[in-house]
C-alpha cells in the first residue's frame, strides 16, 4: 500500500532552505511521530532530519508488536495493526501519541526510527511470544553487532526455549547495562555464561544459575527465583563476600530456594536468620533506576565485611525458604527506627508502628465521638416529636371542651 506523508506538513515556507543550524533548532522542536512523517516526504527531507540536531531519545522494541520512544516526558508509541484503513492513523493521548503501522513492517520501522533519529540507546528490548522470536533475533542481533547500549534486555515466559537456549551466547555478549530480567525454564543441560552482567539480574527459574556464577556475577541487585542454591553454596558465597574488596557493586541479594534448610549454618548461623527488635531497624536503599528502584529489609542480623562494610542478613524459611541480603552504602542506604505497638490483638495479632496505633486510636475517638454526637441528636428529634404529639393532643382536647 503506497502511503504519501507530503499532505501531513503542508509547509508555507520553504524550510529546507535554512540555514543547517537554524535547521536543526527546528526539528529540535518537533517529536519523533513528526520526524518520521516529515523524513518520508524525500530522501533529501529524510536526510536533513538525519543531519539535524541531536536529541537523546531512547527507543524500545516490544516482540513485533509495539515500538516506543521516549526522552522529553513523553511516549511516543508506534503500534502494530493488521487494518489496512488504520495504517498511518495518529491518535494523541494524555502522556502519549501513537502511530499505527503495519504489523509486517515493525522491524523494519524499528531500524528506520533508529538510523533516522540517530538513537544510541534501547531503553528496553522485550520478547514476550514465541511466534516472535525471530523477529526478535533479527533485532538482537543487529543491535549486538553495532555494540549498542541497552538498558534493560525481558524475556518472558517462552514455551519452545530450544531456540532461545542457542541463542544464549549471543545474548551474552550484548551490552546491557541496567537489568537483565529472565523468566523461562531452561534445559537441564543449559548454563548461564554472561559476559557482560548489568547492574540488576532478576531471574524466575534460576535453577540454572549455580554458585560459580554468582560468585563471578558483578551487578549491583541480584534477585534469583526458584533457585537450588542450598545452605552450603550460600555459606561458600558469603565467605568470598566477607573478604575485603570481592563483590564491590553488591547491595541487594533476594534468593528463593527450596534447599535453604535449618541443617547447615550460613555464616555461622543456623536458619532461620533474623533479629525481631522494638525499636525495629527498617534499612532501605533507593537505587534510582526508575521502575522497582527501592529495597528494604527488617528483622535483619548485622554483618560486616573483613574490612568493616556493614551489611544485613535475613533468612526466612516455610514452603518457600527466602534470603534476603543488604550491603549499605552512606550514599544511598537509609536506615530508620520505627517503634511497634505491643497492643496487637486489636488489629489482628499484626504489629503496627507506634505511631499509626495512635493515629488510629485518636481516629478511633473521633468516631466514638461522631457516634455519641449522633445518640444525642436521635434523643433531641425523639425529644421534640413527642413535644409535637404533647402539643397536637393538647389542642384536640381544647376542640372537643
Amino acid at each position: 500500500m503506497l502511503i504519501s506523508y507530503k499532505n501531513y506538513f503542508q509547509m508555507p515556507i520553504a524550510l529546507l532552505k535554512f540555514p543547517y543550524d537554524l535547521l536543526g533548532e527546528v526539528f529540535k522542536q518537533c517529536n519523533p511521530i513528526e520526524l518520521y512523517c516529515l523524513s518520508k516526504c524525500s530522501k533529501r527531507t529524510r536526510n536533513s532530519v538525519k543531519s539535524g540536531g541531536k536529541i537523546n531519545w531512547k527507543i524500545s522494541y516490544w516482540s513485533s508488536e509495539k515500538i516506543m520512544i521516549c526522552g522529553n516526558g513523553l511516549d511516543y508509541v508506534f503500534k502494530a495493526t493488521e487494518k489496512q484503513e488504520d495504517y498511518f492513523k495518529i491518535e494523541s493521548y494524555q502522556g502519549y501519541k501513537s502511530m499505527q503501522i503495519p504489523m509486517e513492517g515493525v522491524v523494519e520501522m524499528f531500524f528506520y526510527l533508529l538510523d533516522t533519529l540517530r538513537i544510541c540507546i534501547v531503553q528496553t528490548l522485550g520478547l514476550q511470544f514465541d511466534k516472535h522470536f525471530d523477529n526478535f533475533s533479527k533485532v538482537a542481533k543487529v543491535l549486538m553487532e553495532r555494540n549498542l547500549e541497552i538498558e534493560r534486555l525481558s524475556i518472558g515466559f517462552i514455551d519452545d526455549v530450544q531456540d532461545l537456549a542457542n541463542f544464549m551466547p549471543l545474548i551474552s555478549q550484548m551490552r546491557i547495562t541496567k537489568e537483565f530480567a529472565f523468566a523461562p525454564m531452561f534445559p537441564a543441560d543449559f548454563h548461564y555464561q554472561l559476559i557482560n552482567y548489568p547492574r540488576y539480574i532478576h531471574i524466575i527459574y534460576a535453577c540454572r544459575f549455580d554458585t560459580n556464577q554468582l560468585l563471578n556475577c558483578t551487578c549491583s541487585r541480584i534477585k534469583l527465583r526458584n533457585s537450588t542454591l542450598s545452605n552450603q553454596d550460600l555459606n561458600i558465597f558469603f565467605r568470598q563476600w566477607k573478604t575485603a574488596g570481592t563483590f564491590p557493586n553488591l547491595q541487594w541479594l533476594e534468593i528463593d530456594s527450596k534447599k535453604i534448610d535449618n541443617q547447615f549454618a550460613i555464616l555461622d548461623m543456623v536458619p532461620p536468620i533474623t533479629r525481631v527488635e522494638n525499636p525495629q531497624k527498617q534499612v532501605s536503599i533507593r537505587f534510582g533506576d526508575g521502575q522497582n528502584d527501592e529495597v528494604m529489609i527488617f528483622d535483619a542480623v548485622r554483618v560486616y565485611k573483613d574490612d568493616g562494610t556493614e551489611a544485613w542478613l535475613k533468612v526466612k524459611l516455610g514452603d518457600v525458604p527466602e534470603l534476603e541480603f543488604l550491603v549499605c552504602n552512606p550514599d544511598n542506604t537509609k536506615v530508620e527506627e520505627i517503634e511497634w505497638s505491643d497492643d496487637d490483638d486489636d488489629h489482628g495479632g499484626v504489629r503496627v508502628p507506634i505511631e499509626e496505633y495512635e493515629n488510629r486510636a485518636w481516629d478511633d475517638e473521633e468516631i466514638d465521638g461522631e457516634d455519641s454526637d449522633e445518640e444525642e441528636s436521635d434523643e433531641e428529634e425523639s425529644d421534640e416529636e413527642e413535644s409535637d404529639d404533647d402539643e397536637t393532643d393538647y389542642e384536640e382536647s381544647s376542640d372537643e371542651n
